[in-house]
């Protein structure tokens, strides 16, 4: 009887401990970035009444703001978050979904703004 106590207690030991593995969340796996929509580049952030520069750099995971290298590049399954690098607040996100050719829907500290891709006329 005991030997079966045993038995069981270590079954459910083993169990519960492969169950209780921490799994990633799918939807923080990001694609590769040759399956994602072109979205590198330089951009135009009209915010607060300024005109701000964003240079995409998804090889490097960084964003240069107005040309200094301030904010950090994540990217989900879903789109980009950019956030400054020595904090863990997101300042911007943006769904791939919203990427058009020439302007970037998305969130800007809480708001929505458009990017508007440097060069076009829009």
């Amino acid at each position: 009887m005991r030997y079966q106590i045993v038995f069981v207690s270590v079954f459910a030991v083993l169990f519960f401990f492969f169950q209780c593995k921490e799994s990633k969340n799918p939807a923080d796996i990001a694609p590769e970035i040759s399956k994602l929509p072109a979205f590198g580049g330089e951009w135009i952030l009209e915010w607060e009444n300024q005109t701000h520069s964003l240079d995409i750099l998804p090889e490097e995971n960084k964003v240069l703001w107005n040309g200094t290298n301030d904010l950090s590049l994540e990217l989900d399954s879903v789109g980009i978050r950019l956030k400054p690098n020595d904090e863990e607040t997101i300042k911007g996100y943006f769904l791939y979904s919203d990427l058009k050719p020439k302007s970037w829907i998305g969130t800007w500290e809480n708001r929505v703004v458009r990017l508007i891709r440097k060069g076009s006329k829009e």
